[in-house]
């Protein structure tokens, strides 16, 4: 064979691995721990977690490989009655990710007593046409009537489906739950590489981390008014630079964003920079700046603008 030849045979790309294959939807009311289960099965802390409502706005794709499957995890929103544009554009983004799921997992908090955003969720689930599970999480937490409870709640909806119980933020609880959706899914060629771990480029998860230090530093009303929109990336060798915009919908949430001396903005710009920095493994210089945008969350246009549509 001649040197040529050679060169071309190595050239081949090899054939893309094979197993179980596809996309599972996480659902829920909520605060059920959608998005720190997700972080948990990646051992990445990719999705923004919060003890305080509404945190993730949009979906999110989370990739778990290993050597006999990929599951792309599609991270939504928590499930509620729509009152804004912006609720609107949530409740779309879990329509799209149920129209496109493989499997659906359905998730519920036992601590709490079973809802209207319960009933939702079930709702939605059921609606897909898709196999589904119902996972019970923070059963840590939940005293043996509470999950008796929330399990009867979701076999009225789902009789024939298997019912887990999980701590999402143990490894081991999420195991059981991990391996069962793989018997689920269709078999098929990896649609990633095995190194990725979600197609959502960098600057967009440093929104999210922005947005999970706000409700974290903030008192509970203030965060949910505010839009995180980052409008500049420069990234070097070993160093990021980048600059967003906080919108505010009232006035008077400027001096609570900024506080006294600007001690809260500082602090909210450290702890940001800091998650933004663990993720991306770059020094990371974030400047933070404060707008007036008066009832963003219902101005569908502005909602566009920043990719809430």
């Amino acid at each position: 064979m001649m040197e040529a030849d050679a060169a071309k045979l190595k050239e081949v790309p090899a054939e893309p691995k094979e197993g179980a294959t596809g996309y599972v939807a996480l659902i829920g009311r909520p605060n059920t721990g959608k998005s720190t289960f997700l972080n948990t099965v990646l051992h990445r802390h990719l999705a923004a977690v919060s003890s305080k409502p509404q945190t993730t706005r949009k979906h999110l794709l989370g990739i778990l490989t290993d050597d006999d499957s990929q599951i792309l995890f599609l991270d939504t929103p928590g499930i509620h009655q729509a009152k804004l544009a912006l609720d609107a554009s949530m409740d779309r983004s879990i329509l799209r990710v149920l129209e496109d799921s493989d499997v659906v997992m359905c998730l519920a908090d036992p601590t709490r007593k079973p809802g209207e955003e319960d009933v939702l969720a079930a709702e939605r689930a059921k609606a897909a046409r898709k196999p589904t599970i119902v996972v019970l999480n923070k059963c840590d937490l939940a005293a043996p009537e509470q999950i008796a409870e929330m399990t009867e709640s979701y076999r009225v909806h789902f009789p024939k489906a298997p019912f887990f119980r999980m701590t999402a933020l143990e490894e081991d609880s999420c195991s059981p739950v991990v391996s069962y959706l793989k018997t689920l899914l269709p078999r098929g060629p990896f649609l990633y590489a095995e190194d990725e771990i979600t197609d959502v480029y960098e600057r967009e998860i440093a929104q999210e981390f922005i947005r999970e230090t706000l409700l974290e530093q903030l008192r509970q009303e203030v965060p949910h008014c505010i839009a995180v929109q980052v409008d500049r990336w420069q990234e070097k060798e070993s160093r990021i630079s980048i600059g967003a915009t906080l919108y505010i919908e009232r006035a008077g949430h400027k001096a609570i964003v900024i506080g006294r001396g600007g001690e809260r903005i500082r602090r909210i710009r450290q702890v940001s920079a800091g998650k933004i920095r663990e993720f991306c493994g770059k020094h990371v210089e974030l400047s933070l700046f404060v707008k007036l945008r008066e009832d963003w969350r219902d101005n569908k246009s502005f909602l566009n603008e920043i990719g809430l549509k």
